[in-house]
């Protein structure tokens, strides 16, 4: 009884106090789209990004990549210079489309590339706004990586 009470008290308290909401912020925003990954490995499509006022993460609006299923999420920022810019991101939550797991299902298993051990990379030179689009494996009995080429174009710049 005493603690419903205080919990009834303690939800009054909260509910009159004013909540605010940092807006989000971009420094800037692109849009890259890539051609057919080389070596026939997982490398996007299409990804729309943008990179937050400190240069520090990324968060991906939209990724697409051939025969996964993917989702928005964040990722990190290697480098942010004038001349380069280069952010990851690991598929920890993307599952290929046709089996709905989280590896390949229609290889062994030693072979299969598994997306809970891959990491993609995007590299980006700001001044020919050309792009390299990367995957690596880690921890897996053959390396599976790829990579691709593409163009960027800039969405929204600082102001």
């Amino acid at each position: 009884m005493k603690f419903s009470k205080t919990l009834a008290i303690f939800l009054s308290v909260l509910s009159a106090v004013p909540v605010t909401t940092a807006a989000e912020t971009y420094k800037e925003s692109f849009e890259c789209e890539f051609g057919r990954g080389l070596v026939n490995r997982p490398t996007p499509e299409r990804l729309v990004f943008s990179i937050d006022e400190f240069g520090r993460s990324a968060l991906l609006h939209e990724v697409e990549i051939p025969k996964i299923d993917t989702y928005p999420g964040s990722g990190k920022v290697g480098r942010d210079t004038p001349k380069l810019l280069s952010i990851s991101w690991v598929g920890s939550n993307y599952v290929y489309s046709a089996s709905g797991r989280t590896y390949a299902s229609n290889e062994n298993r030693y072979d299969a590339i598994d997306l809970l051990d891959l990491e993609f990379s995007i590299t980006l030179n700001r001044k020919s706004m050309t792009a390299i689009a990367k995957s690596r494996t880690y921890g897996t009995y053959l390396p599976r990586d790829g990579f691709a080429r593409g163009r960027c174009k800039l969405i929204s710049a600082p102001k």
